[in-house]
């Protein structure tokens, strides 16, 4: 059977149709407050420590953030719907705490030249808003935002911290994507790469991607992809795929956001489909899925609904 990408399945609760402008007008405490109490067992721990880490990054000498100036123009515009994947830009900048503006895809001032989403018009550095046009930064593809908001709204301050990050984003677009979403020539998504039938082999990225997470989870991060980190000094942990832990915020970043997006579509589209056979990769999935600015990206009940699965193939 034949399907456009869309990120909310019919087989969803129908309060799981969270409109986008509901998605991005949501505070951060609401969206908390709303979380089922299986989203909230990994969150709860996640919001305190992000919370701390922010407040450190605020102060910190040489941060980038500028101060918010006084406008009749919101600074950062985002042209998408909830329809599509540029939920998962809307979940970075959630993440950051950046405010913006959602368009929809056929607004007049989407600056992409195909006229498709996502796409990006930030104004931040434009003191003089007669140049907004001429001066703001025009933006579009998926990668090309995360790491540009990551650069300037965020933590990667350095060429090493941008590599890092960077390898995540692309492999997400380049290799995990077309692993994950068989399509036909007309781009619409026929089947998963991640439905692995009896006598065939598993997909190569999601084995080496389980290796990578299993790899990553012995050590201070506990999961979390990019390895450039102040906090991850490779010390060891006990702790199995199936224990309930928490991730450390300090660790997580885009590249989390670039490679979980695409891994959490799958039970949304698919959820007949397990990862079962991909117990780190699962307990990652659930962790993504967990943090409030996921569930203010895409719906508090698509967020319940992908850790209650999560959960599910990670017990013994």
């Amino acid at each position: 059977m034949m399907m456009t990408l869309s990120i909310v399945p019919t087989l969803l609760p129908a309060r799981a149709r969270m409109p986008a402008a509901a998605a991005m007008s949501a505070s951060p405490r609401a969206a908390r407050a709303r979380l089922s109490p299986g989203a909230r067992r990994v969150s709860r721990v996640s919001v305190r420590g992000l919370a701390s880490a922010r407040a450190t990054a605020g102060s910190a000498p040489g941060t980038r953030a500028s101060a918010s100036r006084p406008s009749s123009r919101p600074r950062l515009v985002l042209f998408g719907s909830q329809g599509s994947r540029s939920p998962l830009v809307n979940w970075w900048l959630h993440e950051l705490e950046v405010p913006f503006a959602l368009r929809p895809p056929h607004d007049s001032g989407n600056p992409h030249p195909f006229g498709q989403i996502p796409a990006l018009l930030d104004f931040t550095d434009v003191e003089d808003e007669t140049r907004f046009e001429t001066d703001g930064v025009k933006l579009w593809e998926s990668g090309a935002i995360l790491a540009y908001l990551a650069d300037r709204h965020g933590p990667l301050d350095t060429p090493a911290l941008r590599a890092d990050a960077g390898k995540w984003i692309h492999w997400a677009n380049a290799s995990l994507d077309p692993c994950l979403f068989k399509e036909n020539e007309r781009g619409q998504v026929l089947d998963t790469g991640a439905r692995v039938r009896p006598g065939q082999q598993p997909p190569r990225a999601l084995e080496r991607l389980e290796k990578e997470l299993e790899r990553s989870s012995r050590d201070s991060r506990r999961g979390w992809l990019a390895a450039a980190r102040s906090d991850a000094s490779g010390e060891a942990n006990d702790q199995d795929a199936g224990d309930d832990v928490s991730f450390p915020d300090a660790s997580f970043g885009v590249a989390d956001v670039a490679v979980g997006s695409y891994l959490l579509y799958v039970p949304q589209f698919f959820p007949e489909v397990s990862f079962k056979r991909w117990p780190h990769i699962a307990k990652f999935m659930k962790a993504c899925a967990s943090r409030p600015a996921y569930a203010e990206a895409y719906g508090e009940d698509v967020a319940a609904y992908l850790v209650d699965t999560c959960e599910a193939w990670t017990k013994k």
